[in-house]
């Protein structure tokens, strides 16, 4: 899903220590993948490529990159430099990842990172927004997030976990070409939607690459890969556990838990980050615990070679449909905004869905209302994951040409995805 996290400049320099310690651990076998820059606002400022510890500084200080030039003072009434965008896949597909060879884990990640894509280009057309005139009481459109992506294949447990940062600077250009901070007010009620289109799109995206994957029944915006038993999930879900043990502890002593208490337990059983830590034995000790549970080498071999079903595409007109009707957007609530019609369009989509790709919503009738049908891969600002021969079905085919089966077994027949 997403979230989102407030860092000044005293903290953007945890990210300035990780972009000068991970450009060189990444390539030597260690610590997490560089920082990319993106979003809309960087092609303003021409920036590109790899994320550099001073680049990085000069615009958390408000400044050009690429020239040092002051665009906006921080300080002042706020002091925000930046806002942390995370957006993380499953605990299935991060497992997959870990334990998965470099065609099935290279496949994950690019249906990720299309998937952070997706979502950023919605953020930006829906919640880029700078306020104007006395007071700032008039709203105008930004001109898209200046931003650096990072993407991390652990949590803090070292437990497996795909996820990335994009830490969109506080400042976006107006169309009368000042920078000034973000209006921040979008950005959180837009919040929740961009995070049921990431998870709506990886799915889709996840299919494509990797056709014998099924979907579990969704959950707040968010599915499982079905074959990933719940005991492999639970044992790479320790940050997790470590909450639900530590609230339950607290509610044994009359303490009354609310949302704002499990945020409070989620900071205090937070362990150090460690850096620089070796890929290699990592996967190799998230491999034997995947073994221990039933998810060795031979089960994913299986699951690769499994039976290939036709993915679900759900037909506009019946979603909606349902959206307009007696149990949908209106059965609790009289009125609702766009954000929320684009959460019920993508939550009900269980084997993903991706729409064609576009930079303005497509409008679709919905029975005696028109509502706005989002497309779910629209036009973003995030670096395009490139698809290298190892990834995706040609890996996939190449595989199940590779792994032969057992001696005297029948393998079953399956249908390709067109």
């Amino acid at each position: 899903m997403l979230s989102i996290g407030k860092l000044t400049v005293a903290q953007s320099r945890y990210y300035e220590r990780q972009v000068a310690q991970g450009r060189d651990d990444y390539y030597s076998g260690r610590g997490e993948s560089p920082g990319r820059w993106t979003g809309a606002g960087t092609e303003t400022l021409r920036l590109g490529g790899q994320v550099d510890d001073d680049g990085f500084m000069a615009l958390m200080e408000g400044r050009d990159p690429g020239t040092g030039e002051r665009l906006k003072r921080v300080g002042g009434r706020s002091k925000v430099a930046a806002f942390d965008l995370t957006f993380s896949a499953p605990k299935s597909v991060s497992v997959l990842f870990a334990i998965g060879e470099p065609g099935l884990a290279g496949a994950l990640v690019d249906a990720h990172e299309s998937a952070v894509h997706a979502a950023l280009g919605y953020l930006e057309r829906e919640a880029c927004r700078v306020r104007r005139g006395r007071g700032g009481v008039r709203v105008e459109v930004g001109e898209g997030f200046v931003a650096a992506a990072y993407r991390h294949r652990m949590s803090r447990a070292e437990d497996p976990q795909l996820h990335t940062h994009v830490v969109a600077a506080n400042m976006a250009r107006g169309a009368d070409g000042r920078w000034t901070a973000l209006d921040a007010t979008p950005i959180y009620q837009h919040a929740k939607a961009a995070g049921y289109l990431y998870q709506a799109h990886l799915r889709a995206a996840v299919r494509d690459q990797l056709p014998w994957v099924r979907w579990g029944p969704v959950r707040n915006g968010m599915a499982e890969i079905e074959q990933i038993a719940p005991a492999v999930l639970r044992e790479f879900s320790t940050r997790r556990l470590q909450i639900v043990e530590r609230e339950r502890e607290l509610v044994a002593a009359g303490v009354d838990v609310r949302d704002s208490g499990r945020e409070a337990i989620a900071h205090a059983t937070r362990g150090r980050k460690r850096y620089g830590i070796d890929t290699a034995p990592w996967r190799d000790v998230v491999r034997a615990r995947a073994a221990e549970h039933g998810l060795s080498a031979r089960e994913v071999a299986a699951l690769v070679l499994g039976p290939v079903r036709a993915p679900e595409i759900p037909d506009p007109r019946e979603v909606g449909g349902e959206l307009a009707g007696a149990s949908g957007l209106t059965q609790r609530q009289n009125t609702f905004a766009k954000r929320e019609t684009v959460m019920a369009w993508a939550a009900p989509t269980c084997r993903g869905h991706r729409r064609r790709r576009s930079s303005e919503p497509q409008q679709n009738s919905c029975g005696a209302t028109t509502c706005t049908v989002p497309a779910v891969s629209p036009s973003g600002a995030l670096p395009r994951p490139s698809c290298s021969p190892s990834s995706g079905r040609s890996w996939m085919a190449r595989r199940r040409a590779a792994v032969k089966a057992p001696e005297g077994s029948t393998r079953r027949s399956s249908t390709r995805c067109s």
